[in-house]
């Protein structure tokens, strides 16, 4: 390969991601606020995560309209290696401080794992680098090398993608990472409360919405109980809204009170599904063992997929 054909398709790589991760930003700019504001190293933005939540996405496309424009690709390349250099040191920060990463690049990309994400920026940086250096010395003799490890860096991100791409897609809350919300729930007792913010930590829990009369949470909880026995360490959490009798005939018709780690309770306040933006029933929300939300699955969900949620 010619150095100036590299430094185009490493430029135009770059402008297709800033694109492409800048527009998914914008239109969906309160979730992007949200996550800022869920990310353990950015919750002390506070009122500033609005701006934040603008001003990154706006100066992504900026850099990539840049790199469009052959005489200010150097300015251009420099821009998006300082933002790749940026995303870079926020993943490790996090990979260090927090394992629960709140990611917020937009689109398809979120659904990569932690280390997914290091491998790809880390392949980024270096592209970008590696065509800084071409178009700062043109004249220097091209060694086979070069083309090498640009074909393998394009490999690697081509993999990381597709494995994004062939990933179920999970929902997003922007909630990702924050503690469980404290709300009343009434059991089937009909006179014990129970407040879920105050789980002791130690045990990840698993919170279901559902409705007594819906086909699909009926075989989302056979399921469960089906597989109790590998979720024997997690908390069950079963809360619904719909009338108390109503209830009370679903734990009973599924035996719910013979598994010690599975609660049932009515919302009274109608608050959980709306605070975590649930869409349908079932909705089910998995917490870590540090009570913090890990990830929501709208609809019918395989229970393999629960499973694995709660012990990654």
């Amino acid at each position: 390969m010619k150095q100036q054909f590299i430094i185009t398709c490493i430029s135009f790589f770059i402008v297709l991601l800033f694109l492409y991760t800048g527009v998914a930003k914008l239109m969906n700019i309160s979730l992007f606020r949200d996550q800022i504001l869920s990310a353990p190293l950015l919750s002390w933005t506070g009122s500033s995560a609005i701006f934040l939540a603008w001003s990154l996405p706006i100066l992504e496309i900026m850099v990539a309209f840049i790199l469009l424009v052959p005489a200010w690709r150097l300015i251009g390349l420099y821009s998006a290696l300082a933002i790749m250099g940026l995303f870079t040191f926020y993943v490790i920060a996090m990979l260090f401080v927090d394992n629960q990463l709140s990611c917020s690049c937009g689109g398809v990309i979120e659904e990569l794992s932690p280390w997914q994400h290091l491998l790809f920026n880390l392949a980024c940086v270096i592209l970008c680098i590696m065509a800084i250096r071409i178009s700062r010395q043109p004249s220097k003799p091209f060694h086979w090398s070069i083309n090498s490890s640009v074909l393998g860096l394009f490999a690697l991100i081509g993999w990381i993608l597709f494995s994004a791409f062939s990933a179920p897609t999970n929902v997003k809350t922007g909630l990702e990472g924050r503690r469980m919300p404290s709300f009343d729930l009434l059991l089937t007792d009909s006179s014990t409360h129970l407040d879920p913010s105050t789980f002791p930590l130690g045990q990840p829990t698993i919170v279901i919405g559902f409705s007594p009369f819906c086909p699909h949470c009926q075989l989302e909880t056979l399921a469960i109980t089906q597989n109790i026995e590998k979720l024997k360490n997690t908390r069950i959490l079963f809360i619904t809204t719909w009338p108390f009798a109503a209830m009370k005939t679903f734990d009973t018709i599924y035996k719910l009170p013979s598994y010690p780690n599975i609660t049932m309770g009515k919302d009274l306040h109608r608050f959980f599904l709306p605070y975590i933006k649930a869409t349908g029933i079932p909705t089910t929300a998995v917490y870590d063992s540090k009570n913090r939300l890990k990830q929501v699955f709208s609809g019918s969900v395989q229970i393999d997929q629960v499973i694995r949620a709660t012990s990654e």
